[in-house]
């Protein structure tokens, strides 16, 4: 008897491990690698990207192919860092394309893109599916009331998703906005808000964030890269572990 409780023990353990899973999760305004220190390489981004590891990054401001960086820049990074590339085009710029991207150690199994509202400069939010999770990424208007109805418009998206997913991003909007109170009666606020991502030679204010949704979330290291000027935002990214799905909030 005293065997079989052992037995049953050690595969409760065993299962309890197999339902959680670590994640890192990061965010990174890149500005297409014009840096604050007056450099512009992108191959510091990647750098920073292999040398941190994280399991997938949202990526803000890349251009593909335009008169201003005549090269696919998400795709740059990617190589750099070793990374999977998959890129979300919100307007057309300079003969060729700008928006945002995710990088990934693991290969997509979908991406769908969403516009989200700005008509002076049209956003979007890519919705990246991984085996255990997904990684939404965005890049919000600098107009308050198109910052919170696209946070209503992304409920409706992550309400439709059967796995945990994180929403990450430069959000253009402090803690204490409606956007991000908005975000909040749906999602669970990951990053730490009171760490300063904006601007990076200064920060003095937080607008760059990552939350969880449709799971529970376990918080186990919080960072942002004070020391980077390699953008004019600081790359930030958090430690997870995510386990079962579960409705998001109502």
């Amino acid at each position: 008897m005293k065997k079989l409780l052992i037995i049953l023990a050690v595969l409760a353990i065993g299962a309890t491990t197999a339902e959680a899973q670590k994640v890192r999760v990061m965010s990174y305004n890149v500005k297409n690698g014009y840096g604050k220190d007056g450099i512009k390489d992108i191959k510091r981004c990647g750098d920073l990207v292999r040398e941190t590891q994280p399991d997938v990054v949202a990526v803000q401001e890349v251009d593909s192919v335009t008169r201003r960086n005549k090269f696919y820049v998400l795709g740059r990074m990617a190589e750099q860092a070793g990374y999977h590339a998959y890129f979300g085009p919100t307007i057309p710029h300079g003969g060729g394309k700008y928006g945002i991207g995710v990088l990934s150690k693991e290969p997509a199994l979908s991406v769908k893109f969403h516009r989200l509202p700005c008509p002076r400069e049209p956003r979007g939010l890519l919705v990246v599916e991984f085996k255990k999770y997904y990684l939404l990424c965005t890049h919000l208007s600098l107009s308050e009331p198109y910052r919170v109805e696209s946070a209503g418009i992304i409920k409706d998206v992550v309400s439709k998703l059967d796995k945990p997913a994180f929403i990450a991003g430069d959000m253009n909007a402090r803690p204490n906005s409606k956007p991000i109170a908005a975000f909040k009666e749906y999602a669970t606020l990951l990053s730490d808000d009171s760490k300063y991502t904006f601007p990076s030679d200064d920060p003095r204010i937080c607008i760059d964030y990552i939350f969880g949704v449709n799971g529970s979330f376990k918080v186990v290291k919080n960072h942002v890269f004070y020391d980077s000027l390699f953008s004019d935002h600081v790359p930030l990214y958090v430690d997870v572990k995510i386990g079962k799905a579960k409705k998001s909030k109502k």
